[in-house]
């Protein structure tokens, strides 16, 4: 999720995701074998609002010289 910030991307962790294992069609679009388990989908996209990240991404400082 961490890296999906750093390219610009929004992402949401799904928790209810895992319990979809019960739906025959998930299960079959997916190809998931009986020994094989979700966890818990993360959901990836570009947020509408550009600032939407904001609070994550560090503000750039301009460069400053000191000169001794």
């Amino acid at each position: 999720m961490l890296a999906a910030v750093s390219l610009g991307l929004g992402s949401c962790y799904v928790g209810f995701g895992s319990m979809v294992k019960g739906d025959a069609d998930v299960v079959q679009a997916l190809e998931l074998k009986d020994d094989e388990r979700i966890y818990g989908p993360i959901v990836l996209g570009y947020p509408k609002d550009e600032d939407a990240l904001a609070f994550v991404r560090p503000k750039k400082k301009e460069p400053m010289i000191k000169w001794i």
